[in-house]
């Protein structure tokens, strides 16, 4: 049986303007080392991920190539252009990727610096075996619906993460008849997929794979990096 070739999509094309600073918070350090490279360096290290696509708004893209070459990441084959949503942003990468004909894509969020090389591989044979796999986590806080003011049980409640992982025809797909139907704001690919129809299979998150939006989370990342 042939080795299935796995590819990932890195999502850096905000413009950080909730953390209010000059530069998008992908540039921003975290213990000497910018957000984006911190986000790149378990996939470039892993092994069963051959090659990457990064998207970023085009006045950045420069400073992109940039770190990539000083940091020596390898596996980046294209830099994509944001888009003006996140579904955007991710459907360009997928275009410019179908040249490459992958199995699996893999996709994370540039803002999630803390994503270990266990939760990316266990993500991609989830993807090779289910044909979708989102990572997930418990909630522990009482879950409420706010407008109807009712009582959710949070059993059956899950906060999704990235690193999601797709067969790429099934992920490919999804994004087409999104985009046919107009259908641009979902905020992550799992929820496209699920929002038609499509099913994903949940594995463990991590909790200390935070998302950095604000200069809270920021604070919190800093900590993070201090115990790893």
């Amino acid at each position: 049986m042939a080795k299935q070739v796995i590819s990932a999509i890195i999502v850096a094309g905000g413009k950080g303007r909730r953390m209010g600073g000059k530069i998008p918070k992908q540039f921003i350090k975290i213990d000497t080392i910018p957000i984006i490279i911190k986000t790149l360096l378990p996939f470039e290290k892993l092994k069963v991920i051959n090659n990457i696509i990064l998207i970023l708004p085009k006045k950045w893209k420069q400073k992109g190539f940039n770190l990539l070459r000083k940091y020596h990441i390898n596996k980046v084959i294209e830099i994509a252009d944001a888009g003006r949503t996140r579904q955007v942003s991710v459907y360009n990468g997928l275009v410019s990727l179908r040249k490459y004909n992958p199995d699996i894509v893999v996709i994370h969020d540039v803002a999630r610096p803390f994503v270990t090389e266990k939760l990316i591989k266990a993500s991609c044979e989830g993807a090779k075996k289910h044909g979708a796999t989102s990572t997930a986590i418990t909630i522990r806080d009482t879950i409420v619906e706010k407008r109807k003011m009712k009582l959710l049980d949070r059993k059956n409640v899950v906060r999704l993460q990235t690193p999601q992982a797709f067969r790429f025809p099934l992920i490919l797909d999804a994004h087409l008849h999104a985009k046919k139907r107009k259908k641009c704001d979902y905020p992550d690919d799992s929820s496209l997929l699920l929002s038609f129809g499509g099913k994903t299979f949940l594995i463990d998150g991590d909790k200390r794979n935070i998302k950095i939006t604000d200069k809270e989370d920021l604070q919190l990342a800093h900590a993070i990096a201090k115990t790893l």
